[in-house]
């Protein structure tokens, strides 16, 4: 009795010693035998049992998550993103610098203004226009501040397609009035259409550089070149001439009336709010076919680059054709002329800047008065900003900021004619059409 049970107790001795011990793998990968009436997938997979960390330990996905998941990895990555932004910031700070040290070194460069630099001639016409009381909006005619004016972009003798703008707009012919800015003639296929269209609406337009071509022309209409000079003209002349052999002595009267450039007063009951491009336009406004070199007076411009001129050279501020220049910094003029009239309406300083425009008088308040007074401070002169309405450049396309905007969608070669329309407050919208091209 008594072996028997010390046999069973070693017996019990061994069965907890062998669940003690590791199972070979031989027997763990075994299929078991599922009990009867059972389905189930397990007997069929194989079962591999082995420690994740020791398999991964010293390989490159391993060090990598380490390092990703690590504290110091997550710091260097901040102080480098942060690095990385201040620097892209410094960078756009200097460039804005010296951006902002070119466009005031030109303004120091002194001179006379851009008057006969061109050397093309003497301009014969009206120099500056102001558009007539009449038709100003919200002026004394317009009490109530019903009138609008519709400035067009270039128009280039689509008669068609300015008919269709002026009635996307509701152009009202006893309210609005029209202003074109120029090239109304032209390259399209109805340049008289166009002309007819404009003095019916009593419409103002300034002059623009093929208007101006075709006055120069004038003088020795209807053919009477031998066949030897018209053949050594160029093919731009030829279509001029053919042109001006449709126009007639009422169509040349209208072309020769119009201005080198419009100004328009500032609106009476126009706000000053911002400075921002959809402000209201409460300043007053130039029309000008090409464009203007900011800081010079009017009668100093040259009509030339008025009705020619696309860019400027930042540093001494001369007027190109061209949209570059190989020989010095260029800028398109209506950047130049926006970046001055902003800092004209910031009130920020112009000190040392050579300016040759009307200059209106700064008010002083308070303290500033009486130092004023006794000649303890002195009184600034600021220029009043401006605001110009142009056209002429259609590769540029639409050009708008808060003190320009430039009209020319390229009508005539299938892009749009393009209106932008002006209320007795200063509020102005756009509005476009599609062309047919016509060249």
């Amino acid at each position: 009795m008594v072996e028997r049970f010390q046999n069973d107790e070693k017996c019990s001795e061994r069965e907890s010693t062998s669940h003690t011990r590791t199972q070979p793998s031989s027997r763990l990968n075994q299929h078991r035998r599922p009990a009867d009436g059972v389905s189930s997938p397990w007997p069929n997979e194989k079962v591999t049992y082995y420690d994740d960390d020791l398999a991964d330990e010293g390989s490159c996905s391993r060090l990598t998550r380490d390092a990703v998941y690590s504290r110091r990895y997550r710091r260097m990555l901040v102080v480098l993103l942060l690095a990385l932004g201040l620097s892209v910031l410094l960078w756009k700070w200097y460039f804005r610098l010296q951006d902002d040290w070119d466009m005031k070194e030109g303004f120091m460069a002194g001179g006379n203004g851009t008057l006969e630099i061109a050397k093309v001639g003497r301009f014969e016409g009206t120099r500056i226009e102001e558009l007539d009381a009449r038709y100003l909006p919200g002026g004394k005619y317009d009490a109530e501040g019903q009138r609008r004016l519709v400035f067009v972009g270039d128009i280039h003798g689509c008669s068609k397609e300015l008919k269709k703008l002026l009635k996307e707009v509701q152009f009202d012919e006893e309210r609005d009035h029209l202003i074109a800015v120029g090239d109304v003639i032209s390259k399209g296929p109805d340049d008289v259409g166009v002309l007819d269209e404009l003095m019916r609406l009593g419409a103002t337009s300034v002059r623009g550089n093929h208007e101006d071509r075709i006055l120069a022309l004038a003088p020795s209409t209807l053919g009477m070149e031998s066949e030897a000079e018209v053949e050594a003209e160029s093919s731009g002349a030829k279509k001029d001439r053919k042109l001006l052999k449709h126009l007639h002595k009422k169509h040349l009267k209208y072309l020769r009336s119009l201005p080198l450039m419009l100004r328009i007063p500032a609106l009476p009951l126009a706000a000053k709010l911002t400075h921002k491009n959809k402000s209201p336009l409460a300043e007053e406004i130039l029309v000008v076919h090409a464009g203007l070199v900011p800081g010079v007076a009017l009668e100093d411009q040259d009509p030339y680059f008025v009705m020619n001129m696309r860019a400027i050279r930042v540093k001494n501020h001369l007027p190109l054709t061209e949209a570059s220049d190989k020989h010095g910094k260029t800028k398109p003029w209506h950047n130049v002329w926006s970046w001055y009239n902003d800092r004209l309406f910031r009130k920020k300083s112009i000190k040392n800047f050579q300016i040759w425009d009307t200059l209106e008088d700064e008010t002083l308040t308070g303290w500033d008065s009486w130092l004023g007074l006794l000649g303890l401070k002195s009184r600034e002169k600021w220029p009043a900003p401006q605001v110009v309405v142009y056209g002429h450049h259609s590769k540029a396309g639409l050009q708008v900021d808060r003190w320009s905007k430039g009209l020319d969608t390229g009508c005539v070669r299938g892009g749009e004619l393009t209106a932008m329309v002006l209320d007795a407050r200063g509020n102005w919208n756009l509005s476009s059409i599609d062309c047919k091209d016509h060249r």
